[in-house]
């Protein structure tokens, strides 16, 4: 008896690590991954999928953007994700409704619905964030926010594996967008240090 119940244990664990090891949380993959860390490939693919969906938004923003995207960090069980920043020039009137409708009708076509809410307070605009509110479960999202003064543009990758020392020793996601960092200038300025 204590044999068997030792034995249905054991197969409990060994169950839950087949559904925890190959993706990053305990949702079922949505295709088969390797976990190994010589494999970036899925990695690199969610990183360029991402920067793609950030420039293909920042596209219908007419001005310059920078970013101030994060390394590649840890997450799940031998994943990794991104984080980008994007900051870009602002809207108003008509310009607005006719950006975030753009927006929108991208976002759709891609596969994400885009929930729309009107921000208030001292600089009012439009928000569009899929999901709504949080994150899906695997970790991603995008959020984009348009006032008169600036828009910006915020995503994280799926938590995908791979392996996040080695993506940000190779700088996989600098050299790999077009949208140029924002480094502030070490020049001095005027009056500095005065």
């Amino acid at each position: 008896m204590i044999q068997t119940r030792s034995r249905l244990v054991l197969g409990a664990i060994l169950a839950m690590s087949t559904v925890l090891l190959p993706g990053c949380s305990a949702a079922a993959p949505e295709k088969e991954t390797t976990m190994s860390p010589s494999n970036q490939s899925d990695a690199r693919a969610a990183w360029d999928e991402a920067d793609a969906l950030a420039e293909a938004t920042q596209a219908k923003v007419v001005g310059d953007w920078v970013a101030s995207d994060s390394a590649a960090e840890r997450c799940g069980i031998g994943g990794v994700r991104w984080g980008a920043t994007r900051i870009g020039p602002g809207t108003s009137g008509s310009d607005r409704a006719d950006v975030v409708a753009a927006i929108s009708a991208l976002w759709t076509e891609r596969g994400y619905d885009a929930a729309e809410e009107a921000m208030s307070g001292d600089a009012p605009g439009v928000r569009l964030r899929h999901p709504s509110a949080g994150t899906l479960q695997n970790g991603f999202f995008i959020e984009f926010r348009t006032t008169a003064h600036a828009s910006s543009l915020q995503l994280q990758t799926p938590c995908t594996p791979g392996d996040a020392a080695a993506l940000n020793a190779e700088r996989y996601a600098e050299r790999h967008t077009k949208t140029p960092p924002d480094v502030p200038d070490s020049a001095p300025t005027a009056g500095a240090g005065s």
